[in-house]
């Protein structure tokens, strides 16, 4: 929220567009449920997350679920990874 806010990141209405919006998805393959939960909690239904996690490392398995992003991508509704070409 820090660096948000030093990026300009004013709060607004709840998903209104705004300047900036960090998302802590995943650290060391830990898990945390604190003051911020790591892995994020919907990453898992987001192709927006989870096709650029797929390009950056293929073989990372979620910490809780212990599926891998692969498992998780096609467990999407099919409407959301039509966009994948090949996997």
């Amino acid at each position: 929220k820090v660096i948000e806010k030093k990026l300009g990141r004013i709060k607004s209405t709840r998903n209104s567009p705004r300047t900036c919006d960090i998302d802590l998805i995943s650290y060391r393959n830990k898990i945390i449920s604190k003051n911020i939960f790591i892995p994020h909690k919907r990453m898992i239904n987001r192709n927006f997350v989870l096709f650029p996690l797929f390009e950056v490392s293929p073989h990372w398995i979620h910490p809780k679920s212990k599926k891998s992003v692969k498992k998780l991508i096609f467990s999407l509704p099919f409407k959301d990874i039509t966009s994948i070409k090949q996997i």
